[in-house]
């Protein structure tokens, strides 16, 4: 019984750590965002961050940002910006256009020009669609 209630209390105390590193990360998309750093941030070594966010979330850390940072671009786009799509790509960690190019392609099966063309909205009041994922609670694998 002692056990039992030992793991759950490490658990709940890694969805924690998790869940504050997720809210940084969403927080801080601009800025430069490493295993490393982030590992540091959570008190774990890297190694073992990136199997407790990977068995938390279900994708890797490096995934998770690169997501995010998607996500936000496009939520961008959809209300209108007067910033390039370059701007937008460097402003938000990637390296080149064609590195932004390819990732945004990868989750929206449209280039972010197609994209912008779809979607922008001028005028329209700024909202964030890109924060969906809720905080995680609890991730119980069935037996």
């Amino acid at each position: 019984m002692r056990n039992k209630m030992k793991a759950r209390e490490v658990k709940a105390d890694h969805i924690k750590r998790v869940n504050k590193i997720m809210d940084f990360v969403e927080r801080n998309l601009y800025k430069e965002l490493s295993l490393k750093s982030l590992s540091t941030m959570a008190n774990y070594s890297p190694y073992h961050f990136h199997r407790i966010f990977l068995q938390a979330t279900g994708e890797t850390l490096n995934s998770f940002i690169v997501r995010k940072r998607i996500e936000k671009i496009a939520s961008i786009l959809t209300v209108g910006t007067e910033e390039s799509l370059s701007d937008l790509a460097f402003k938000y960690g990637f390296s080149s256009g064609n590195a932004f190019s390819r990732a945004f392609r990868k989750f929206y099966d449209v280039n972010p020009s197609e994209f912008k063309e779809k979607f922008s909205k001028i005028g329209v009041e700024v909202l964030s669609y890109d924060k969906y994922i809720c905080k995680i609670k609890n991730k119980e694998k069935k037996t």
